[in-house]
């Protein structure tokens, strides 16, 4: 393409372009001036021309008429094309950015310039998430359209297309062994093999975030610390980040890495330092999270309908429900080769009914004698401590037959629960002295102590401990008390009313068999991911929380 014109002039086509559209910018008729190939029956000519957005073609005495500028067939020696666009407005009603204050609507409306991506079925090797490609128009309505590529959305019409990303797809690998405590010991993370992908994402961006100093950036900090006159030209800058290895992953977790900083600016006249030592706090968190089915079991021509609870913890992000985006993951089980994701909008709150957990004795294969810890009751439950406990039938009351109970070791026990509101433990504590019950949410903040009462008339104490989120009980003090029964009962109790989501999977969608669902919730503001979803289940050994189970038949 020549992209002077053939009449002596020294400006280029593009030239000539840009000042036309802002010769022309309040003109009536002409909307935008382009350049590109001049289109003759929708084939394009050889050469540049000016391009004239219109609104619409007009005879030259018609666009005189209208007040608008008659285009000539050349200017500065370049051909001009004429396209009519018809009316244009902005693309979308709602200009706020996607970050911070959104408006309304959680997915509305995107913007370039954050990675977005698709609830549909994740995509094969490193895809799922991207980028918009551009900016294009329905050919009937006119409608604004925002298109992107296929590794980003995939080819699935009709799912729904977020931003920022809960990337699906990012790590391929699943997730490995970390090391904790000193000596280090091994952890050993067990989540379904499709969730692997998502949990990855939210760690890696934690340690990122908390390595980098959380909402603070190291650039500006160096910048202000090694301020230079103005003669004076910086070529380039650097800074290296120094901050411990993390053992749990932090993703939603209570944590306060010491992170360093080490700040270089290379100026043409020397290199000038600058370095800071601090403690760099975890501040997207959540207090508490909860997710319900409408129903356990589900039939064909069903739909499952999901409804979501979160709490944002104290400093976080802010207690608006246009401010957190909470995305569903379903997953059959065992296999968990595969998932479902589901986006959860705001909606009022709702009445659930609440989801009662429970066992009373512990099963085969527990059998009189002493046993080496922890101990898995229920699929549920696991009872854990670095000493030795003891099984043995029941000193007060009964249990169910083929059922013992269990003498506490000396050490701290710590009992694993599902996602729970309130825990009743049904213990003996007779024998025991100093007996204490503490509970600790998913964030790893203890929410409350327990009250002891005093026992039963058949020796045995029901000790209950309630709060918004309970994943864990730590007992103290627990020499000789014999345990008999755990109950976890998940409702929704506060008075004041927690942020509160909801969405819907058709029964369609979803295998015969058993589901497990795990709520995943970003920070609208900066895509941090708030929940917690990998936590401990045993001593040296984490898991996914399964926020809610159902059967399809």
């Amino acid at each position: 393409m020549n992209d002077r014109a053939g009449t002596g002039t020294d400006r280029t086509l593009a030239e000539v372009a840009f000042h036309e559209g802002r010769r022309l910018q309040s003109d009536p008729n002409i909307r935008g001036v382009g350049y590109g190939a001049k289109l003759r029956g929708g084939i394009p000519s050889v050469g540049g021309s000016l391009v004239f957005l219109v609104r619409e073609k007009l005879a030259t005495p018609e666009a005189i008429a209208r007040g608008s500028w008659p285009v000539p067939a050349t200017v500065e020696g370049f051909p001009t094309d004429v396209v009519e666009v018809g009316q244009l407005a902005a693309a979308t009603a709602d200009r706020a950015p996607p970050a911070g204050s959104r408006g309304t609507l959680v997915a509305t409306p995107l913007r370039g310039g954050t990675a977005t991506m698709a609830l549909g079925s994740p995509l094969p090797g490193p895809a799922g998430y991207g980028t918009l490609g551009g900016l294009c128009f329905d050919s009937v309505t006119n409608a604004p359209l925002l298109l992107s590529n296929a590794h980003v959305w995939g080819q699935t019409a009709n799912t729904e297309v977020v931003q920022p990303i809960m990337a699906t797809t990012v790590f391929g690998a699943a997730a490995t062994p970390a090391t904790l405590g000193t000596p280090a010991a091994t952890v050993v993370t067990r989540v379904p093999t499709a969730m692997a992908a998502p949990i990855a994402f939210a760690n890696s961006v934690s340690q990122t975030y908390l390595a980098a100093g959380g909402d603070a950036d190291p650039l500006p900090f160096g910048q202000g610390a090694t301020p230079v006159p103005g003669t004076t030209r910086t070529d380039s800058e650097q800074v290296t980040i120094t901050a411990p290895t993390v053992g749990l992953p932090p993703a939603g977790r209570r944590f306060t890495p010491t992170v360093g900083w080490a700040y270089q600016r290379f100026a043409n006249t020397s290199v000038m330092q600058a370095s800071l030592t601090a403690a760099r706090a975890q501040s997207k968190l959540l207090a508490a999270r909860r997710l319900f089915t409408n129903a356990a079991t589900y039939t064909s021509g069903q739909t499952v309908n999901l409804y979501a609870e979160i709490i944002p913890a104290a400093g976080g992000a802010p207690v608006i429900a246009s401010s957190h985006m909470p995305v569903a993951f379903l997953y059959p089980l065992p296999a968990g080769d595969h998932f479902v994701p589901r986006l959860l909008r705001p909606t009022a709150r709702q009445t659930v009914t609440t989801v009662v957990t429970q066992f009373t004795g512990f099963p085969a294969p527990s059998r009189v004698g002493n046993v080496r810890l922890p101990f898995v009751v229920a699929g549920a439950f696991t009872i854990d401590s670095d000493g030795l406990g003891a099984f043995q039938t029941a000193t007060a009351g009964t249990l169910p037959t083929g059922t013992l109970a269990l003498k506490l070791p000396s050490n701290l026990v710590r009992l694993f629960v599902p996602p729970s509101t309130q825990v009743i433990l049904d213990i003996d504590l007779r024998a025991s002295s100093g007996f204490g019950a503490t509970a600790l949410n998913s964030t790893g903040d203890t929410v409350v102590t327990a009250t002891i009462p005093a026992a039963g008339s058949s020796g045995r104490t029901l000790v209950t401990l309630s709060a918004s989120e309970m994943v864990e009980v730590q007992l103290t003090g627990a020499a000789n008390a014999v345990l008999y029964a755990v109950t976890s009962n998940r409702a929704s109790p506060e008075s004041t009313a927690p942020l509160s989501y909801a969405a819907s999977v058709p029964v369609s969608s979803l295998a015969s068999g058993k589901w497990g669902g795990s709520l995943f919730v970003q920070a609208i503001d900066g895509g941090m991911t708030e929940s917690a979803n990998v936590i401990e289940t045993a001593i040296g050994q984490t898991g996914l929380i399964a926020d809610c189970l159902f059967t399809v038949s």
